[in-house]
Order: C-alpha cells, then sequence, then structure tokens
C-alpha cells in the first residue's frame, strides 16, 4: 500500500474515532451485499473475526454456523463500507422478506443469522442499531452503523473488497410501470446490455480498490439517469484524499473530470452557448459568496429539482442556509437569463453524462486502458491522462451535438 494512502487511512481512522453516526436518511443508506476479500487481506481479516465469530457460534451445527460465519463475513465487510462512505448499511429482520425479496434470494442471505448478529452487535455496544419500521406510507428496513472502535478497526479492509463482476449490468432502481420487466428482458443484442457486458469482461483481468461490476443504472425509466456506478467512486476523496491514492494495475491514477458539467451542457443543449471557464466564480461574485461548494451545490439542486419548492425543501434540508437559497437565486438568472431553472434538466444531464463515459470506456477497452467511472468524471493510469483527455472531449462534442455552436467541454485533472 503507497505511503500516501496509509497516511489518508489513519488520518480517516482518527476522524471516526470521535464521528457521529451519520444522518439517518435515503441520501445515507445502502443495502448490504455479498463481499469477498483479496486473498493477501483474508488471513488477517479472518483473525479479527474469530472471537466474534466464537462469541456467536454457540451449540449451532457445523452447517448453521458456517452459514453464521459467511454472514458475519458480509456484514462486517458492509460495516467497513458503512464507516468508509459515512453511511448506514440496511439490513432486513423480516423473516418474510427472506423468502419474497429476489435480492435476498439471488444474494443467499438468511433471516436468522442476520438477526443472530445484528442483536449480537446492538447488545455489546459494536454497532448503532434502528430497527426496521412497517409504516405503511414509509417503511425502512433496519439500520445498522459500527461504534467508533469498530469502525476504525474495520474501514482498512474495504479497499480490499471485491464484489463478482456478473450480470445484470443495467438496472432500474425504482422502476414505475413495467419498466422492471423491460430492463430484466432486454435482448442480449441490446445496444445497453451488449456495451456494459463487453466493458465488465474487459475490467474482470484487471485490478483496482473495491473491485466490483459497474452498472449502468436508471432511476424511474430509461428516460431518467443513465449515469454508470461502481463502487470505487463511492470512496471518500475530500475530507480525505483515499480514492485518488488508490492504484489501477499497481498504477498511481488520475482522474480527468469535467468542470461545471450540468450547468455547461443545459446552455450548450438548450441555448448553444459557452459559458467560458469560470461560471461559478462569476454566480460567487453577483451573490457576493465566497464559498464555491455551496455554489455549486445550488446550481446542482436548481437544475435538479423539478421545482422550485423541491429545491428550496432540499437546500433547507441539507443546512444549507436560507439566506443564500435567494442570493444564489437572483445571481444565477442575472447571469444566465435565459436557463430555465427547477426544470428537472439534472436527469437529462445524467443520462448524457453516462452515454459520455460509455464511449470514453470503449475506446479505452480498444486500446488495453482501464476506465473507472466516478460520477462525470474518469479515472485512468496517470501514463493514458493525455489519452483521457482527449477522449474525454470528443465524447462530450459527438454526445452534446455542439457542431456549429461555440459550446464546449472543459476539464480538470486531478492527482494524488
Amino acid at each position: 500500500m503507497v505511503t500516501s494512502l496509509v497516511a489518508e487511512l489513519e488520518e480517516l481512522q482518527r476522524l471516526l474515532r470521535d464521528a457521529p453516526v451519520p444522518r439517518d436518511d435515503y441520501n445515507h443508506h445502502f443495502f448490504m451485499k455479498p463481499r469477498q476479500l483479496l486473498e493477501e487481506a483474508q488471513e488477517e481479516f479472518s483473525a479479527f473475526l474469530d472471537g466474534h465469530f466464537e462469541n456467536l457460534r454457540g451449540g449451532r451445527n457445523n452447517k448453521a454456523a458456517e452459514a453464521l460465519k459467511s454472514h458475519l463475513q458480509w456484514v462486517f465487510l458492509g460495516l467497513a463500507d458503512a464507516a468508509m462512505r459515512g453511511k448506514w448499511l440496511l439490513v432486513s429482520l423480516d423473516d418474510r422478506a427472506y423468502t419474497s425479496d429476489p435480492l435476498l434470494k439471488r444474494y443467499g442471505f438468511k433471516y436468522a443469522p442476520t438477526r443472530a448478529i445484528v442483536d449480537y452487535l446492538e447488545r455489546n455496544g459494536f454497532a448503532t442499531v434502528k430497527r426496521g419500521r412497517q409504516y405503511k406510507n414509509n417503511p425502512a428496513r433496519t439500520r445498522v452503523y459500527p461504534s467508533p472502535e469498530l469502525a476504525s478497526a474495520l474501514v482498512r479492509f474495504h479497499l480490499q473488497t471485491v464484489t463478482d463482476i456478473e450480470p445484470p449490468y443495467v438496472v432500474i432502481n425504482e422502476p414505475e410501470g413495467k419498466w422492471k420487466e423491460v430492463i430484466a428482458e432486454l435482448p442480449i443484442d441490446h445496444p445497453d446490455r451488449l456495451e456494459m457486458t463487453q466493458i465488465n469482461d474487459f475490467l474482470k483481468g484487471h485490478t483496482w480498490a473495491c473491485k466490483g461490476p459497474v452498472q449502468l443504472k436508471y432511476k424511474h425509466d430509461v428516460f431518467n439517469s443513465g449515469r454508470l456506478y461502481t463502487d470505487y467512486q463511492e470512496l471518500p476523496d475530500r475530507r480525505v484524499r483515499i480514492r485518488i491514492n488508490t492504484l489501477i494495475d499497481g498504477e498511481a491514477l488520475c482522474e480527468v473530470d469535467f468542470s461545471a458539467n450540468h450547468l455547461r451542457m443545459a446552455m450548450a443543449v438548450l441555448h448553444g452557448e459557452d459559458i467560458g471557464d469560470t461560471p461559478y466564480e462569476d454566480i460567487m461574485e453577483l451573490a457576493q459568496i465566497r464559498d464555491r461548494d455551496r455554489v455549486k451545490t445550488f446550481v446542482t439542486t436548481a437544475l435538479s429539482a423539478s421545482s422550485r419548492t423541491a429545491a428550496n425543501s432540499s437546500w433547507n434540508h441539507d443546512n444549507l442556509g436560507a439566506e443564500f437559497f435567494g442570493r444564489l437565486e437572483l445571481a444565477m438568472i442575472k447571469r444566465f437569463p435565459n436557463l430555465k431553472l427547477y426544470d428537472s434538466w439534472g436527469i437529462q444531464a445524467q443520462s448524457l453524462e453516462g452515454a459520455i463515459l460509455r464511449q470514453v470506456m470503449l475506446q479505452g477497452m480498444e486500446k488495453d486502458i482501464v476506465c473507472l467511472p466516478v460520477h462525470d468524471a474518469i479515472a485512468v493510469p496517470q501514463q493514458h491522462e493525455e489519452w483521457a483527455v482527449d477522449a474525454m472531449l470528443e465524447a462530450w462534442e459527438r454526445v452534446v451535438s455542439t457542431s456549429g455552436t461555440r459550446a464546449g467541454a472543459r476539464l480538470k485533472v486531478d492527482r494524488p
């Protein structure tokens, strides 16, 4: 493990020892899934689990004990992920779900060992557990988050987890109507399915942190979202710089990232206009606000929300300062008078970004270059930085179709 990554992990462990539990909302939840560890980490991790396993085993026969041990690994690796991302691990403590939920059945999760492990963690103070609720309009699964001590001990193992690269590679998260069946029954030669299969088959022969499948994810239907997703992109890179200090095939990486992309694409597609090099700074000056991240968040919110009320609600939910909302709104209207806010453009932008990154990844595959999606950016080994910059710019122009206009993408490159 490279020295810079070790230092960042140590800093994260220090922060975790004093960190509160995450906010309990949809944006801070994720579902448990079966994970394995790289062979070089398995012995150390098994030794870490042994004490917990012995405390839990009791009088279970060999078959039940084996199921308990596999579930213990899945839960603890899920808690390592929770610690790394600052999110709650979702598990089901409803025994009926294990016979009706297709995902639980596919993963091979069982009710009895899962319940025993969660009870053990809560009873011994190893985790905060918020029990699920059955309210008709707002059901929620049980949420689990590791104690500061367990979080700091587990988090380093997360980088060495591996999830099997296998279908489905095209998924729909919250299907409406018959879209779930449509996606499930895509013919093998459909471009979405074909291209995502090609990408994942290529990636199987390579290594990176939190290795797992790359999925094309829609939201309600194929007109909503369409971004690429993989576990790697969830690694933190702000409070501590974990992701940028990891490796691809043992080589240092860089991330080639679009700048102000949703705003830039909106003005290019809808108005054929280029917004220059400093759109966020322009808004900052007009609003008399120095916090660039706050400006970026407002722009994303205003372009993604379906109404001003929804945008304002999201803004206030995140405690971003009610006094700033109006100032930023006026500044954005003044800087971009032709741009319609609160019109769900962000959903279309995500679809365009997904199409751009797919093109880049397919081109990389032809040149034996590993590309990993990171929202609207791409991670590649540093030796391929120049190629990635050119490929990203060319794909943006093709997908956004800016020929005949002055509009164009802007890129920034991040390195360790």
